[in-house]
Parts: C-alpha cells; sequence; structure tokens
C-alpha cells in the first residue's frame, strides 16, 4: 500500500526568529527586559516603514490641493454674479423695508399686520431664491472652512473628554505601563514622553493615537489592561499595543502638520482608506521592533476577547489565513482603514517586508 504523506502547514511557524526570554518570565522581568533594549536608529526606524506609506500620503496630498484649488478657482468665476446677486439682494430689502415704513402710517393695525405677513413671505421666498443661486462650489468652500475649524476644535473636545473621565498613567498610577511607555519614546529618540489614559470604553479592546497643537497623547481601553493586570498577567500584548500607538506618534501619524495637508482627502473614499492601511502596517513593524514580539497575540486579543486570546492555536490560524480570499473579502479591505486580519497576521508573522494592501 501507499505511504501517508504528512501534509506541510501552509505557513511555517517554527522558521520564525523565537522569542528571546521565556514565556515563564514574570511581567516584571519581562518590563526589565524590554527597558534595556538598545536604541532604535532613524534607519532602522524608517525600514519598518510600509514601502508604499509615502507614496499614498503625497497621492493624498496632491488630491487635497486639487479640491482645494478646484473650489476656490469655480468661486472666483463665479465672485462677480455673485456679487451683482449679493447687491440686488441688499437693494430689495432695503427698498422693501422704507416702503413698508412710508405705509405703515395710514394703515389700520389690521391691514398692516396682514401686509407684514405677505412682506415677509415674499422675503422669505426671495432668501431662499437668492440662497438657491449661489453655486454649489461657493458653498462648498464655505462647509469646508466650517468643516476645517469644527474638525480642529473637536480634537481639543475629545480630549477634554478623555481627560474627564480616565486616569493618567504616571510614575504612581501604574507605573510599570508609564516606564514601558518612557523607554519606548527613549529608544525612538522623542523629544517628549507622550501622555497616556486608561479610558473605560463598554468592553471594547482597542487603543488610540491621537493630536492636539503640538501635543501627542495615547488612549488605552481599561479593559486592555485586564490582560497584563488580572486576566492572564501577560505584558505582551499590551505592550505591543502600545508601542503600535508610540509609532502613530513617532511617525507624524498623529500630529497637525501631517493630517493638515490632507485634512480633507484622507476622507475620500477608497484613496484615504488605502493610505490609512499602509500606516497601520508601519505601525506594526515598528511595534515588533520595539518589543521584539511577533505581536500576534495582542491581534487574537482585538478578535476573540481577552478571555479567549491565548487559546487560539496560531499555526492553525496561519494555515488558513493563507487560504483566505474571494471577491467580497478582497472589497471589503479595499474600503477598510485597517488591513482585514488575515493579512495583518500573516504580514506579522513573516516579521519583515510590507504587508499587503489589496
Amino acid at each position: 500500500g501507499q505511504t501517508a504523506q504528512t501534509q506541510q502547514p501552509a505557513y511555517n511557524q517554527t522558521a520564525q526568529p523565537q522569542q528571546p526570554y521565556a514565556q515563564t518570565l514574570t511581567p516584571a522581568m519581562k518590563l526589565e527586559y524590554l527597558r534595556n533594549l538598545p536604541p532604535i536608529s532613524q534607519m532602522e526606524a524608517e525600514g519598518c516603514r510600509h514601502n508604499q506609506e509615502k507614496m499614498w500620503y503625497i497621492i493624498l496630498i496632491l488630491l487635497n490641493t486639487i479640491a482645494i484649488l478646484f473650489v476656490l478657482g469655480t468661486v472666483a468665476a463665479h465672485l462677480s454674479d455673485y456679487g451683482e446677486d449679493l447687491q440686488e439682494f441688499t437693494e430689495t430689502l432695503i427698498s422693501e423695508t422704507l416702503e413698508q415704513e412710508e405705509q405703515s402710517g395710514n394703515e389700520t393695525d389690521k391691514e398692516r399686520r396682514k401686509k407684514e405677513r405677505e412682506a415677509e413671505k415674499e422675503r422669505d421666498q426671495y432668501i431662499q431664491d437668492f440662497t438657491d443661486s449661489i453655486p454649489y462650489e461657493v458653498k462648498l468652500l464655505f462647509y469646508g472652512a466650517f468643516a476645517l475649524v469644527i474638525g480642529y476644535c473637536s480634537l481639543y473636545y475629545m480630549n477634554a473628554q478623555v481627560r474627564a473621565s480616565s486616569v493618567k498613567i504616571t510614575l504612581r498610577n501604574f507605573p510599570e505601563i508609564y516606564t514601558l511607555i518612557e523607554s519606548y519614546a527613549w529608544r525612538l529618540g522623542m523629544k517628549q514622553v507622550p501622555d497616556a489614559y486608561i479610558v473605560q470604553q463598554s468592553g471594547v479592546l482597542n487603543a488610540f493615537s491621537s493630536f492636539l497643537f503640538r501635543k501627542q497623547y495615547i488612549e488605552i481601553n481599561s479593559e486592555v489592561f485586564e490582560v497584563a493586570y488580572r486576566e492572564h498577567q501577560d505584558l505582551d500584548a499590551l505592550a505591543f499595543i502600545i508601542a503600535h500607538e508610540i509609532s502613530h506618534i513617532y511617525y507624524g501619524h498623529a500630529t497637525l502638520h501631517y493630517n493638515l495637508p490632507i485634512w480633507f482627502s484622507m476622507n475620500f473614499p477608497l484613496f484615504g482608506a488605502i493610505a490609512s492601511r499602509t500606516r497601520e502596517y508601519s505601525c506594526d513593524r515598528l511595534a515588533q521592533h520595539l518589543t521584539n514580539n511577533d505581536g500576534l497575540e495582542a491581534m487574537f486579543m482585538l478578535m476573540v476577547d481577552r478571555h479567549l486570546y491565548k487559546m487560539v492555536d496560531k499555526q492553525d490560524y496561519l494555515d488558513h489565513a493563507v487560504r483566505e480570499g474571494g471577491f467580497f473579502l478582497w472589497l471589503y479591505n479595499l474600503f477598510s482603514s485597517h488591513p482585514v486580519m488575515p493579512k495583518r497576521i500573516l504580514a506579522l508573522a513573516r516579521r519583515q517586508g510590507s504587508g499587503e494592501l489589496f
């Protein structure tokens, strides 16, 4: 009879670099290890950046510039017509007001109220007609300026919301995590240690990096902290998530000067999503260098929650991930701001190179 051949796994996890410390080490020992890792050079950090990130950032800048120039050019072309309409509108309102004042002296109260109602309806209709006559591009210009101001103010509002309902990580509140953040900032050569806050988000497992003018901060949902302090005494997953968010700050993704040139175009369907995926891949790779951790368990935790992620078989997931595909998965990934998990986890498992965007 024929001898059955053992099927080789689709992805050989054993070929990947082994973790430099044993999984049995305590969180305190792992923290000491992470604190003593060497600095990361600028060349090494740039090597972690996705090979298409800068290209897509430039594309967004060009799209943003073209959109603004188009609106401004169209407004300038309609400016004379708009000025004439505005002058006519003003003169009509003034003449109607003077006419009402002249006629009001010889009318009864009933007639005066009736004419006032009729005049008010005429003014409302005239205002509506005048508003409709304003070119769409002019409205778009005002809407864009309004969105820019409101969007910037909303950053401060969200920061106030975080500070109002969170605990700031300091040397006295969660000192291990503060020391970890401080060590990451030092290894990346950052001038300031970003503020970090713990926020309760009703069971949502996630973290965010955001910015104000000349200031960046990190928001970490409290449920992620339970992994390190209660559920599994696991610092690795939390360390990777924090390193990912600090990487956004290091690369400038969470800064005003990075986002301002793409303020509108980053919301364009498809283009903004593709550029966002390149940034996520970049930060995943730099987080691996910061933590010397593949980051797979951090991704599993985001998928199956903090109670179950330790039970996921890495090799089995990787074997199935390489076979995941199809049109609708491709389509979902195309418009997603983050890579779909099969692509993202495969990129992490390879530990080098740039992840697949499409």
